[in-house]
């Protein structure tokens, strides 16, 4: 669904220069690979490990099967780039994706001519040579994966297959005339100088691609807002932006706001943790709403209580359990990020208030656990123990309602005796 939400809108015409951009790269990817597929196998490979053998009168280090087994296999290699390229798309975007492919196919196929002529051919170099093929080879298909999508980016919904359709003709078309060009080539300069040439083809393909990466919607895939941090429609969105901002807001409207989305099975919102430094000076505004705040996540609670102690039709009890445990797991990033940052406000707070608790780490430890009894410690809830763990955290919340009552007593008790005036006297 984020993703539909977030997809580009289709353009009323092509962009007819860009797509000529990308078909004019694609031409000259394919002739670049055929230096690297077939020529590095046929001739390079089989003249250098298997023929000049022959010649003289020994057991080559490739036989023709061998040669037919490593050039069958080469296709199964396709396979892995089809996995990886989803997120090298999102990294590196579309274009820098072919731009990658590019290059790299220039320069797996100066490694395989290195390795074939550099010295006598020996079982070693071979070993070499295979597995650089093998290796590299998924890499290379990648600029072929890219164009296709590319092409789709531009098309209006009734020219999706013509612009497909000028894809696969070029493609086809390079696949079908390069291998014969430069073969051509090999015949009249030599196999190295074919094999150059298809590497300086795909050094040029780089080149006539990468302006495409600065093109809008190739680039690397724009991070998109999760629905916990953004309003949806018919939401509070003051409120919630108040939340998303680190705030003060209406916990108990929020609270709702969240239970609702529970229901229909969206993420809640993840309010930020302002950082102390920003809290510190507004101490006394954070605790005048504590409170009601306490007050106000007990009655919610109790409605929910009202609800599973009478149930009506529509309400299955495991179903809401089940959309509870959901939302509660959230995204694992959010919900360390906002550990970490409650963790570390806290931290400031009390080294700012006098607790030192780099000295005080235990008794701390034993303050916490006093002030922040267990609820649960069970990581979902069920039909079984959803109601008693409502009514734990009702109860901790009635414990603070208390505290607060004697705070107020207090100091209602201190001001009719005087002892506050006699305090600061």
């Amino acid at each position: 669904q984020e993703m539909e939400d977030n997809d580009m809108p289709r353009p009323e015409e092509i962009d007819k220069k860009t797509m000529w951009n990308v078909v004019i790269g694609a031409l000259a990817d394919n002739f670049g690979s055929t230096a690297l597929f077939p020529l590095c196998l046929s001739p390079l490979a089989l003249e250098t490990y298997t023929f000049e053998f022959y010649e003289n009168d020994e057991a080559p280090i490739m036989s023709v099967e061998g040669y037919q087994w490593l050039s069958v296999c080469v296709a199964f290699m396709v396979v892995p780039s089809t996995f990886v390229t989803p997120y090298i798309f999102s990294k590196c975007g579309v274009a820098g994706t072919c731009v990658i492919g590019n290059a790299f196919t220039g320069i797996l196929t100066i490694t395989l001519l290195m390795i074939a002529t550099y010295g006598p051919a020996t079982t070693a170099g071979f070993a070499g040579f295979v597995f650089c093929l093998y290796a590299g080879f998924p890499v290379t298909v990648w600029s072929q994966l890219t164009t296709g999508p590319m092409l789709d980016l531009l098309a209006p919904e009734d020219k999706i297959g013509y612009v497909q359709g000028l894809n696969n003709a070029a493609m086809n078309f390079g696949m079908a005339t390069a291998p014969w060009l430069l073969g051509l080539l090999a015949d009249s300069a030599g196999t190295n100088t074919a094999i150059w040439t298809g590497v300086g083809i795909s050094f040029g393909a780089a080149l006539i691609n990468t302006p495409l990466m600065f093109h809008k919607g190739y680039g690397p895939a724009e991070k998109k807002k999760p629905r916990s941090k953004m309003a949806l429609p018919g939401e509070d969105t003051d409120l919630i932006e108040k939340a998303l901002a680190g705030e003060f807001f209406d916990q108990g409207q929020l609270w709702l706001i969240n239970l609702d989305r529970v229901k229909k099975r969206q993420p809640p919102i993840v309010p930020k943790v302002r950082p102390y430094e920003e809290d510190k000076d507004a101490l006394g505004e954070l605790m005048a709403h504590a409170e009601e705040n306490f007050l106000t996540r007990t009655e919610n609670q109790n409605l929910v209580l009202a609800k599973l102690a009478n149930p009506d039709e529509e309400t299955d009890l495991q179903e809401f359990c089940d959309m509870l445990n959901e939302a509660m797991k959230g995204e694992p990033e959010e919900i360390n990020e906002a550990n970490s940052d409650l963790g570390q406000w806290v931290g400031e707070y009390l080294a700012d208030n006098g607790y030192n608790p780099h000295l005080n780490s235990l008794i701390i430890k034993q303050m916490v656990l006093s002030a922040f009894p267990s609820i649960t410690r069970e990581k979902e809830f069920t039909p079984e123990t959803i109601r008693a763990n409502l009514l734990r955290s009702n109860q901790v919340m009635n414990e603070y309602l208390a505290l607060e009552e004697r705070k107020k007593y207090t100091r209602t008790k201190m001001l009719s005796s005087g002892a506050i005036g006699r305090f600061y006297s």
